[in-house]
């Protein structure tokens, strides 16, 4: 799988990385424990998602965060997400990524995108209170700054920046 994601500017990202490390010291799960996952909203999706050559519109310079969301993640588990409010700038960028780099999956194109920074995959139903709890141990800025956009190749792990 291939994406397109906003990554965060250095003090956005040791702000989710404060909250990462609040689900780890709780003992719970946290993409902190990869050592390789940074943080980013993913705005396209695919298979074979080309590397896009620019974009017609600017990037966002910030993210506005909404409340917690869980998408499910298997029988009793659920995966734990800040929501991104979706603002005019964002709006027009998800729009110019998709014109750039078409072949996204349905799921990331315009009208089906629910735009989020994730927290913590497979959190088991009854532990979601304490992540909850640890998430609120290390509150993040109502807004995040936009420190660029890359392209992920999930088959080859190579990162490529695009703005």
């Amino acid at each position: 799988m291939r994406s397109i994601e906003l990554v965060l500017d250095p003090d956005a990202d040791d702000a989710v990385r404060a909250a990462w490390q609040a689900l780890t010291a709780a003992d719970l799960p946290s993409l902190g424990r990869s050592g390789t996952n940074s943080p980013h909203v993913t705005l396209a999706a695919g298979d074979d998602l080309p590397v896009p050559e620019g974009f017609d519109v600017p990037v966002p310079t910030t993210l506005r965060l909404g409340g917690v969301l869980l998408f499910p993640a298997g029988p009793d588990r659920s995966v734990l997400v800040r929501a991104v409010v979706v603002d005019p700038a964002l709006a027009a960028f998800h729009a110019a990524v998709h014109r750039g780099a078409p072949g996204a999956v349905e799921t990331s194109l315009p009208g089906a995108w629910s735009p989020h920074l994730t927290f913590a995959r497979r959190v088991r139903d009854v532990d979601l209170p304490a992540a909850v709890a640890a998430l609120r141990s290390a509150p993040l800025p109502e807004t995040l700054a936009v420190g660029g956009v890359r392209h992920w190749d999930g088959e080859t792990k190579t990162v490529t920046p695009v703005a």
